[in-house]
């Protein structure tokens, strides 16, 4: 319920979701004590009991997004990609540390449904892409030590993100590394064609081109595009 708040959730889709289809014979209690849980802990939060709402199909969380985490850290990280584009690293990169300092695991660790375990691996790749930003926000920051350590790992898990290689070959460029930013993009080139059969895109092969021809200007840039989409 509270990733949609405001939405009735139906009782079927929280016995579907709660107990994988297969709810125990006590199920219509639990949810009744489940319910009145939820009341309580958000009456402790400060929100009225009614926040809970119920109907006849099911319940219906009335809490604004803004008081939900997920949507906070959401709202957060559209922001900090804003700031990323326009080059404003140094304040994207405090924003980004506050967003990321919302969490304290894994999401959804202690259910035992398997549907939502996979809800929770949904907001586990939300964090993981905002890790992939706060590389690139190193890149633009002159960090190069601490993003080729991330990249580097970044790119070895998603190994089609022309994103990531390019934020990497800058790190090493500006790390003074110019043979290991060309080992990437040819790495890259490698990888795409045998993956997908494709040649590096447009900004890749320019990069590369800036990296040969050792252009002053390239570690003065606006930092590295950023998709957050794969190139497939």
């Amino acid at each position: 319920m509270a990733l949609k708040p405001g939405q009735v959730t139906t009782k079927e889709a929280i016995i579907e979701d709660s107990w994988d289809g297969e709810p125990p014979l006590t199920v219509s209690g639990q949810l009744q004590t489940s319910a009145w849980m939820i009341r309580t802990a958000l009456a402790e939060a400060g929100l009225t009991r009614d926040a809970l709402g119920s109907h006849a199909l099911g319940y219906e969380l009335r809490v604004p997004a803004d008081r939900i985490d997920v949507f906070v850290f959401r709202d957060a990280v559209r922001h900090v990609r804003e700031l990323h584009a326009r080059g404003q690293f140094q304040l994207a990169s405090e924003r980004l540390d506050s967003a990321l300092a919302m969490w304290r695991g894994a999401a959804l660790t202690d259910v035992t449904s398997a549907r939502l375990r996979m809800k929770g691996e949904g907001l586990d790749r939300e964090r993981t892409s905002a890790a992939e930003l706060r590389a690139l926000i190193d890149v633009g920051l002159g960090h190069y030590g601490e993003a080729i350590s991330q990249l580097s790992e970044l790119v070895d898990h998603d190994p089609l993100r022309e994103d990531l290689y390019a934020g990497l070959m800058k790190a090493y460029y500006g790390e003074g590394r110019q043979a290991d930013a060309i080992r990437v993009f040819h790495r890259a080139k490698e990888i795409l064609r045998e993956q997908i059969g494709i040649n590096p895109g447009a900004r890749l092969r320019e990069l590369m081109q800036a990296i040969l021809q050792q252009d002053e200007q390239l570690l003065r840039a606006t930092g590295v595009p950023l998709s957050g989409d794969r190139v497939c």
